[in-house]
């Protein structure tokens, strides 16, 4: 007896399947092989086996010589995604903070660019503690930081200082 096939749309195939989702953010950066990308995601061939053939069937992903590569239509997918998932990585990271703050005094630009924070570790101190000193964790990374960019709510005459 044959399963009924659903019909899938681009974005079930790029939001439902955090493994397509992976696969099609891998081939953002060059072609893999099966091998390749076993080792890559940690997974076996046979798991990764079903998300390729309907990457391939949807003609988002073609396999050439046992490489997997995006179709022009998987590049301007995966292009468009980027924003999106480094966005949406950005605010998962500490959910409870971001929800937690009135984010409307932000710049709108800035907001929209909220991805670029990239990966950032959250340093919450008691402000009773640390009224007068920066904490060193602080100090320390931003002295060891090639580049920073950052947004303050109150200033502290040595910040000039870093």
């Amino acid at each position: 007896m044959n399963k009924p096939t659903v019909a899938l749309t681009l974005s079930d195939i790029v939001c439902l399947s955090e493994k397509r989702r992976t696969i099609l953010l891998l081939l953002g950066k060059k072609g893999y092989t099966i091998d390749e990308f076993t080792e890559k995601m940690n997974m076996t061939a046979h798991s990764l086996a079903p998300q390729l053939k309907t990457l391939r069937d949807e003609e988002i992903v073609v396999l050439k010589d046992g490489v997997y590569e995006l179709t022009n239509i998987g590049q301007i997918l995966v292009k468009n995604m980027y924003p999106l998932f480094e966005t949406i990585d950005v605010l998962e990271k500490d959910h409870r903070f971001w929800f937690s703050r009135n984010l409307s005094v932000i710049p709108a630009d800035l907001m929209e660019r909220i991805r670029d924070i990239g990966n950032y570790k959250l340093l919450e101190y008691d402000i009773s503690e640390y009224m007068f000193d920066v904490p060193a964790e602080f100090s320390d990374n931003f002295k060891k930081s090639k580049h920073a960019m950052c947004m303050l709510s109150v200033y502290h005459p040595i910040y000039s200082e870093m």
